[in-house]
């Protein structure tokens, strides 16, 4: 997993895509000690960019990429793993999600909206771009 060379993001912009948003789960992330003290709300958005001329051609979901099966690998992420960071906790996201033969590419925000509690604003969002 890399991140993607500016060059590469531009021929992402125009390449066929799956987007997700939204998709809930508790976790429990944070450098503080109280956020190790119960599960936390995470929201994760998500674009997964592959080829779908073969899913288009055979109409199978096989040449595609299932998004709830995809759904579920986000949180179970979130809900399994425990990192420091949000950053980490995206890559990790990403790395679950590129395991996907037919992913070139995936785009990750995780949504951490207790995290900015201090700073008096409603979410701390974090997006990260990464391919094979």
């Amino acid at each position: 997993m890399r991140a993607v060379t500016p060059n590469e993001y531009e021929a992402l912009r125009m390449a066929d895509r799956i987007e997700l948003s939204g998709i809930a789960a508790e976790g429990v992330h944070g450098l503080y000690a109280d956020e190790a003290l119960a599960p936390q709300p995470f929201t994760v958005d998500l674009t997964l960019w592959l080829d779908m001329t073969a899913a288009v051609a055979g109409d199978e979901l096989s040449a595609s990429i299932d998004y709830v099966a995809a759904s579920r690998a986000v949180r179970e992420v979130v809900e399994t793993s425990t990192v420091l960071l949000v950053e980490s906790l995206a890559a990790a996201v990403c790395e679950a999600l590129l395991e996907r033969p037919q992913a070139l590419a995936v785009r990750v925000t995780v949504h951490k909206p207790r995290a900015a509690r201090d700073a008096h604003a409603s979410d701390v969002r974090l997006t990260m771009t990464r391919t094979r």
